[in-house]
């Protein structure tokens, strides 16, 4: 069964666009996941295509009125699970990645845009919000894209060689992690050689070296990581 993953938007095309390539399009194609976009002007509260107001209270930008994203939100089928992407969320990481991708309903992505969305609409209808780091984005699209990639990594059949996510960075298979180095052809390059023990083909010392070199450099890049 193809399980839906919805984007609430005021900018389709930049979910679409992406949803042609990579993991989107693989999940599609095999019948696994598939992402759409709802267009949230199209649920305008009036016929200039108007999904925002300016505050009460007063203070700069535009806020986003929760009458068209309740709506857009009763236009998706079943009961799907809320997230909202946000500077206030909790920190999006590679466990909550593989959370929700082993669940069975759907998920619905709140883009926000302008200066944030109507706290009523967050308190009663997200389920959860997220946060990329302590930055901030023109808008909640790109976080989106960001999480269902990770999200789509973990769905069974979406990658080619599905132990491919359990040997990424941050993965059990990296001891949550940083994963090892690679190499490639060619064997040197610009005076630099691919270490000696990965052209041995002793797969007991090579197997040995990736785990020392991804602690290594797990504690040298992301020491956060040690402590956990």
């Amino acid at each position: 069964m193809m399980r839906p993953l919805t984007v609430l938007t005021v900018h389709p095309e930049f979910i679409l666009a992406y949803a042609k390539f990579g993991v989107f399009k693989a999940a599609r194609e095999r019948k696994l996941a598939e992402v759409t976009a709802l267009n949230l002007r199209d649920f305008a509260v009036d016929k200039h295509g108007s999904v925002d107001d300016r505050p009460f209270g007063g203070g700069d930008g535009m806020v986003m009125r929760p009458e068209p994203l309740t709506a857009a939100l009763a236009a998706v089928s079943g009961e799907p699970r809320v997230i909202y992407t946000s500077p206030a969320g909790k920190p999006w990481t590679h466990a909550e990645a593989e959370r929700l991708a082993a669940g069975k309903e759907p998920l619905v992505f709140v883009c926000g845009r302008f200066a944030g969305v109507d706290q009523r609409f967050l308190d009663k209808k997200v389920h959860e919000q997220y946060s990329l780091g302590d930055f901030v984005l023109s808008g909640g699209e790109l976080a989106a894209l960001a999480m269902i990639d990770s999200i789509l990594r973990f769905v069974p059949g979406v990658l080619g060689h599905q132990e491919s996510a359990l040997k990424d960075s941050f993965a059990d298979g990296c001891a949550g992690g940083l994963e090892h180095p690679l190499y490639t052809r060619p064997p040197e390059w610009e005076g630099m050689k691919v270490p000696e023990v990965l052209m041995g083909g002793d797969h007991e010392k090579i197997a040995a070296w990736r785990r020392e070199e991804a602690k290594r450099r797990t504690a040298e890049l992301r020491p956060d990581l040690m402590k956990r």
